[in-house]
């Protein structure tokens, strides 16, 4: 009876589970927040004090940053729990973690990684784009 008992409960557990796992809008939305605090904390570490350009600034980033979630953000559906993740750099960095109905989103110093990462990124593919153009217009002049 015991072992009927225990069996039942794992299934209402992981059938709660399942139910409860949140969706891409929840992570998004988590991830959000996390930005949010981040370029609240950079805006007022380097002084740019509260105005409407730094209003304005901020909304633009917001923006930005919602807009990389939508296209970058992977969800990966395990049933019970789920994670998401962003490919940065050919290497897939892990973001959230959801359970239960709840996000779980990592501290600020590992987003101010991934962002500082993704720019350097950035930069990279820059210049590599700057080097192809360059040798292309040579090749044309020739």
């Amino acid at each position: 009876m015991k072992k009927l008992l225990v069996l039942i409960l794992i299934v209402a557990l992981a059938i709660f589970m399942v139910l409860t796992c949140p969706d891409k809008k929840a992570h998004k939305k988590a991830m959000m927040k996390a930005v949010t605090e981040y370029i609240d904390e950079e805006s007022d570490e380097r002084g740019f004090g509260k105005n409407i350009l730094t209003d304005i600034g901020k909304g633009v980033v917001r923006s930005a940053a919602s807009a990389a979630i939508d296209m970058k953000l992977k969800v990966d559906n395990y049933y019970l729990f789920n994670t998401t993740h962003i490919n940065m750099n050919g290497e897939k960095k892990l973001l959230s973690v959801g359970l239960l109905g709840k996000v779980i989103t990592f501290d600020k110093e590992m987003l101010r990684e991934a962002l500082e990462k993704g720019d350097k990124a950035t930069e990279d593919t820059d210049k590599e784009t700057k080097k192809k153009k360059k040798k292309d217009k040579q090749e044309d002049d020739e």
